[in-house]
């Protein structure tokens, strides 16, 4: 539900009363409140279309050139309705003048949404770097990364072209200053290893898109029954995870490797794009729509904008797929195996795991070690990894010596 308070100039408000009558708005739902200094509508925009009601109020009433006149749109925390019932049939969504005001104020660029941008991603590259996945968390929770994708959707079903703009030019500054920001982290700091949770973004998968459609959805959907944004888009900003994804784009430039900065890149896209259809296509479809004189050209815009990111989000599925492939069938495979030496080897030999081929049904461990490690403890292991990788393999180790030359 959202609530409307219209002040007018003394003794309008009975005008506006006997026009909100001609819209067919229930006694029930409006009260004037009036006095000398202006008169007070309050307007319950919790039954019928919002948007048609609140187009013909402004093009009856000049709320934006009149000083003496203004609007105010605002989410109540609690609705106890007169009328359950007649709530539960109505489908409600928030007005179109909130969700302009929400997407201007969440994509414009200023100072505050700069040093947000800077602060959580120092938070998030620290984060990465340390493999600390609570404080990666918590910088994307102040990420105000997720504002300007819902401008860019917003603006795409309102056929808006500045808002749609602007959104575009708070993204691309929030993934330049981040990038910037991990690569700055990833020179400075010494011994940077790659951690779990930069390898996670290193090898993005099809799960990856679909967490993001879920994330944008769940957004997009919060955003249009409520008319702000509630405390469950935090978990959307969180489930998107944007701005780690650009941190490790950083980190893999100040490496200089290509297989993280590729891989990392994927990732954004393919999160960007997912969150982008998935956030129109709840906008459509809930009943976001402009004012009818710009209706047909966002028509043409949702069309248009639709179409390139379904085709976008398909041609990004398939190097994802491929990725996806090698993960479940082939480094899933290596971490088990390795897993496995790690536990049986640890007490007894002092060993080092070189590397873990699979070529097919075939799996070839090679591993120094100081000492010779008896064939009855390797076929134990072999037995070990055939029953957790649930699969009938060949498994070959190849050892080998370590030897000490005193000078």
């Amino acid at each position: 539900m959202q609530i409307v308070h219209a002040v007018f100039r003394p003794g309008e408000g009975k005008e506006a009363v006997k026009f909100l009558n001609t819209l067919g708005v229930d006694i029930q739902d409006y009260k004037l409140i009036k006095s000398e200094t202006g008169d007070l509508l309050i307007i319950n925009l919790l039954y019928g279309d919002a948007d048609i009601l609140l187009d013909n109020l402004m093009s009856r009433f000049d709320f934006k050139g009149d000083k003496e006149r203004s609007l105010i749109i605002f989410t109540p925390d609690t609705v106890i309705p007169r009328d359950r019932k007649r709530v539960r049939k109505a489908n409600f969504h928030a007005s179109r003048e909130s969700l302009i005001t929400f997407a201007q104020d969440k994509s414009g660029i200023n100072s505050e949404y700069v040093f947000l941008v800077i602060f959580s991603s120092i938070i998030t590259s620290l984060g990465l770097i340390l493999d600390n996945v609570a404080v990666i968390v918590g910088g994307m929770v102040i990420a105000p990364v997720l504002g300007p994708i819902l401008g860019i959707t917003i603006g795409i079903v309102l056929g808006d072209n500045k808002l749609i703009r602007k959104g575009i030019a708070a993204e691309i500054l929030a993934v330049v200053l981040a990038v910037v920001v991990g690569a700055i982290f990833g020179l400075f700091i010494p011994n940077v290893d790659i951690t779990s949770s930069l390898r996670i973004r290193m090898y993005p998968t099809l799960a990856d898109l679909f967490i993001a459609m879920a994330a944008g959805a769940a957004g997009a959907y919060s955003l249009v029954k409520r008319g702000q944004p509630g405390s469950g888009l935090v978990g959307v900003m969180v489930a998107a995870a944007l701005l780690p994804v650009m941190s490790t784009i950083g980190i893999g430039l100040s490496f200089g490797y290509t297989t993280m900065i590729i891989g990392a890149s994927l990732l954004l896209a393919g999160n960007y794009l997912s969150l982008l259809l998935a956030t129109l296509i709840v906008f459509y479809f809930k009943g976001v729509r402009p004012q009818m004189w710009y209706e047909v050209k966002a028509q043409k815009i949702v069309k248009k904008s639709m179409v390139f990111f379904i085709i976008s989000v398909i041609l990004l599925s398939v190097p994802l797929g491929i990725l996806t492939v090698h993960q479940f069938y082939i480094e899933k495979p290596k971490d088990i195996i390795k897993s496995v030496i790690k536990e049986r080897l640890v007490m007894d030999w002092s060993y080092r795991i070189e590397d873990i081929e699979i070529q097919g049904k075939l799996i070839n461990a090679y591993l120094y070690a100081d000492e010779s490690i008896s064939t009855d403890f390797l076929n134990d292991i072999k037995k070990e990894i055939s029953d957790k990788l649930n699969n009938e393999y060949s498994i070959n180790f190849k050892i080998i010596p370590i030897k000490e030359i005193k000078t």
